[in-house]
């Protein structure tokens, strides 16, 4: 029974990570979870009759992996007090945590945005992805788009399109 719960259960993982990814941090935590969720469903006993029960029931040790992942990162989180929350006391003491202030790239990403959604023809959004965006040559960019596109016409539009992007900023 062991194989064919695990088949099941692996069956559905693309849905568990996609599910974990919403509400987690990052790639690895969203795999995580879910391998444990699939973890739990292999090792315990599954008295359902369908499959909808199996998934609800999967899901449900799912949504339990990332609650506890949930409040295992708020037990470490350092709870010290700040020191600009007490000024006269001399026991609090230390520099003030901040993060820097990202609306720089905010408004960057923006007009790279706007300048891309500008571009009229697919042929050169084509190029953009692969050129300015992607890791591919001008040469082999211009030959994966085809349609009569050489190495001058991407530089150009990649051109135009930086052009574009530096009057945005």
């Amino acid at each position: 029974m062991r194989p064919a719960v695990a088949v099941l259960v692996f069956g559905y993982w693309d849905v568990l990570v996609s599910r974990a990814r919403l509400k987690l941090r990052t790639e690895a935590d969203a795999e995580e979870a879910a391998a444990e969720a699939a973890a739990s469903a292999i090792a315990s006993a599954f008295d359902g009759s369908s499959i909808g029960e199996f998934r609800s029931w999967l899901h449900t040790i799912l949504s339990r992996r990332i609650a506890d992942w949930w409040e295992l990162r708020e037990q470490k989180l350092d709870k010290s007090p700040l020191p600009s929350e007490h000024l006269g006391d001399e026991e609090v003491w230390g520099s003030e945590p901040s993060v820097e202030f990202e609306g720089g790239a905010l408004f960057a990403q923006q007009c790279i945005r706007r300048a891309y959604d500008e571009l009229e023809d697919d042929r050169h959004r084509r190029v953009i992805d692969l050129y300015v965006f992607g890791p591919h040559p001008a040469a082999d960019a211009a030959a994966e788009v085809g349609s009569g596109m050489t190495e001058a016409n991407v530089h150009q539009i990649a051109s135009r399109f930086q052009r574009r992007v530096k009057e945005l900023l």
